[in-house]
């Protein structure tokens, strides 16, 4: 009997595992339903306190009086508790605008930072992320009219161990700061707080004196309801319009609806910041969540920090060869007449001006023109050689070039020779054209080389918005910075198709990929990309792609189509009318030579990124060499030499001062050009008048003898072909051009030159 029981509680202490397992098991699940019912009542009772305080007691009787404080502590005392927990739903962009603000300040000495309406401290929370409070501020000062809020503040900053954050019960309209702060604020916020100011006007005038002119900005993030119509008049002050117009039935809903807790969102408050700031950054956004609801992130700075720069910038958009008053210039850029414009009118200047960066030249965004493009550009790659323009112009450091930006690949080559051309100036009149290009140099400028590896060797990456917000946005213009901050996280996913998979040129990869699908050669494709020898590159494209790939059927339905000649390679019918055999005759002689000229897999990025849809280290164009990404690190970067211009040749040409280039490159874009009208006229008279004596033009055609060259010899160029096809022979490493010219201006003779 002793026996059995003892067995019995030897039993006991040593379980079965089965029973130990179950233990667990059970014990786990009672702490997890214990936490979530904790999370579910927590969770319950903040929204529970939102809803009554938002939704049902504005519709009830107050007994809180009216006046300035009294009003929002009776909204904000039943929420103090959860309000941090309640608002991120509905307080979009937050965190996005003090990451913003972060990335633009000058962090070369501690900073002073006024958080306006700062509430509960969490701005001050999230700061600490981007930028250590106590290490790199020398003083924060939260204002707030709820005494409820300031409350938590102060217990939040005391967990913190916050020493140098002062919060204030003060109202946003009178408050003090000491004397040594007053026009030494380096940053100033309003996180949706100018929104429940009714005095908005006497706030912001209210700050506007505590802000260090020189360096000093202010950034607002808040609930508004812009129009189109309420920018007229001032449209190049705002940075950039892309989704700022907000239709009428959300413009009037949620106006409507946000009045009834004193919310308001109306357009003069933002107005009233664009109207005495200049704005550096300007982003349009809305939360789809909750129905739409329109909100936007701006920072801005002193409207006068830029004056000293009108002259400077003008002459570097223009190479006006001076150094006088301003108004003694023969040649203004439109920036330099906006800017005029505007100080007349007691406005900002343009944006533009506000840039840390002056890479891209003023445009009027308005402009009709621009519509064609729909937002979106047409070459995420550039198709001609850089390495032939380069061989055949002998590029010195002396020399003013003016190209086509197309994706800017092309720029960024001859930027990055020994001794890179003074100035570089990029024409495009597709803005997405630009901002593209932008984008490249704001890459080379502040990224690590890995990172601008994966965003254009790869044209993906996995963090785009927070290099796009926290390192690339302070380079970047404003009207460049919306369109990224609305494309890009699509473009560059790293789950998605990647950059070179956008724009117009993506069918050149897609119908490449579908050509060899149907023709059957995809695996050989793959094989080509991987040769290590000519011999072995030509055994597989004679043999193995050329035959399928040209038989009867493909051709006819593909390579040979005028819808392919367009769709996949950018030939427009002007240009095509220009070939001198047919469609398939000419592809045919356009690639049968290429496979025996160099190594596709390590010396032609431009058919490797058409067949892979992405580049290699070894095969990539020059900017996204690690030499180059070094070179343009230097003090003297190559990166300063180049200008965006977004507008048409001509009136590029019309506003640079004449004799100002050496060098223009102007690719085959007059092929597209109709002999009948007076496009070629136009456009080679411009080109005389802002080229030097002895200027050059580079061209490209389809046509080994393209019918405008009598055009530029009519007016005093001497033209000769620098290089024309021939069967089984390349001019170039795409070949994709039937020859290449180079016009020369002949210096005009004078009278005494003559011989009676």
């Amino acid at each position: 009997m002793s026996s059995a029981i003892g067995d019995h509680f030897i039993s006991l202490a040593n379980p079965e595992p089965w029973v130990s397992q179950t233990t667990v098991v059970i014990t786990g699940l009672l702490l997890m339903l214990t936490t979530c019912l904790v999370w579910f009542n927590q969770t319950v009772r903040s929204l529970t306190l939102f809803c009554w305080a938002c939704f049902f007691k504005p519709f009830a009787k107050n007994d809180h009086g009216n006046s300035h404080q009294s009003a929002p502590e009776s909204f904000y005392r039943s929420q103090a508790s959860i309000y941090d927990s309640s608002r991120g739903v509905l307080l979009k962009g937050r965190e996005k605008a003090l990451q913003l603000a972060a990335s633009h300040l000058k962090k070369s000495r501690k900073l002073v930072w006024i958080d306006v309406g700062g509430g509960t401290g969490y701005n001050v929370e999230i700061m600490n992320s981007l930028l250590p409070i106590t290490s790199k501020f020398e003083k924060v000062i939260v204002v707030d009219l709820s005494i409820s809020l300031c409350e938590v503040a102060k217990q939040r900053f005391e967990k913190l161990g916050f020493n140098n954050v002062e919060v204030l019960v003060a109202d946003a309209c009178d408050f003090l700061v000491p004397e040594k702060y007053m026009g030494n604020v380096d940053l100033i916020t309003f996180s949706y707080s100018l929104s429940m100011i009714p005095p908005f006007h006497a706030a912001v005038d209210h700050i506007l004196p505590m802000l260090n002119k020189e360096i000093g900005i202010i950034c607002s993030v808040d609930f508004g309801v812009q129009t189109s119509a309420t920018s007229i008049g001032r449209t190049n002050t705002l940075g950039g319009s892309v989704n700022r117009h907000v239709p009428w039935v959300f413009r009037t809903f949620w106006r409507a609806w946000f009045e009834l807790d004193r919310v308001f969102l109306d357009p003069a408050r933002r107005d009233y910041l664009e109207y005495k700031f200049g704005t550096i950054k300007s982003l349009n956004c809305s939360n789809r969540l909750l129905g739409n609801i329109p909100y936007y992130i701006w920072i801005g700075c002193d409207k006068d920090r830029s004056s000293l720069l009108l002259h400077r910038l003008n002459a570097m958009a223009t190479e006006s060869p001076y150094l006088a008053p301003a108004s003694s210039v023969p040649v203004k850029s439109k920036g330099y007449e906006r800017a005029l414009e505007n100080n007349k009118k007691h406005l900002p200047y343009p944006s533009i001006y506000y840039q840390r960066e002056v890479w891209r030249v003023y445009y009027e965004e308005s402009n009709p023109q621009y519509a064609q493009f729909k937002d979106q550009y047409i070459y995420a790659f550039t198709w001609e050689d850089p390495r032939e323009d380069i061989k055949i112009l002998n590029l010195k450091p002396s020399d003013v070039v003016l190209a086509i930006t197309s994706a800017g690949d092309n720029l960024l080559s001859y930027a990055s020779i020994e001794k890179p051309p003074r100035r570089i100036h990029g024409v495009d009149l597709n803005p997405a054209q630009n901002h593209l290009c932008e984008l490249k140099l704001a890459s080379l400028r502040c990224l690590k080389y890995e990172e601008v590896w994966k965003l254009f060797g790869l044209g993906k990456v996995e963090n785009f918005e927070e290099l796009l917000f926290s390192k690339l946005a302070p380079q970047l213009s404003s009207n460049s910075f919306q369109y990224w901050a609305k494309h890009g996280p699509q473009i560059f996913d790293i789950k998605g198709k990647g950059l070179y998979d956008t724009g117009f040129t993506r069918w050149a990869l897609r119908l490449a990929k579908y050509v060899f699908k149907i023709a059957g050669v995809s695996d050989t494709i793959e094989e080509l990309l991987t040769c290590k020898s000519l011999e072995e590159q030509k055994f597989l494209w004679e043999s193995k792609i050329k035959p399928p790939i040209f038989n009867p059927v493909v051709s006819k339905m593909l390579v040979g189509n005028p819808i392919f000649l367009w769709k996949a390679l950018g030939v427009p019918p002007n240009q095509a009318k220009m070939m001198n055999s047919s469609i398939l005759t000419y592809v045919v002689d356009t690639l049968d030579p290429i496979v025996g000229r160099s190594l596709i897999s390590k010396d032609n990025y431009f058919y490797y990124l058409t067949l892979r849809g992405r580049y290699s280290p070894t095969n990539c164009p020059d900017y996204l060499t690690k030499q180059t990404f070094k070179k343009m690190h230097e003090k003297q970067s190559p990166l300063d030499n180049i200008r965006l211009h977004t507008d048409t040749l001509n009136d590029v040409f019309e506003r640079l001062a004449s004799g100002s280039l050496t060098v223009a490159i102007i690719m085959d874009h007059m092929d597209w050009f109709d002999p009948k009208k007076n496009e070629a006229q136009s456009e080679v008279e411009h080109l005389k008048k802002c080229l030097c004596n002895g200027g050059r033009v580079l061209l490209r055609s389809i046509s080994k003898e393209p019918w405008y060259i009598k055009v530029f010899e009519e007016n005093g160029f001497h033209c000769q072909a620098a290089a024309v096809r021939v069967k089984r022979m390349t001019i170039d490493r795409t070949n994709m051009y039937a020859s290449a010219w180079v016009c020369t201006k002949i210096p005009a003779r004078r009278v005494s030159d003559l011989t009676i």
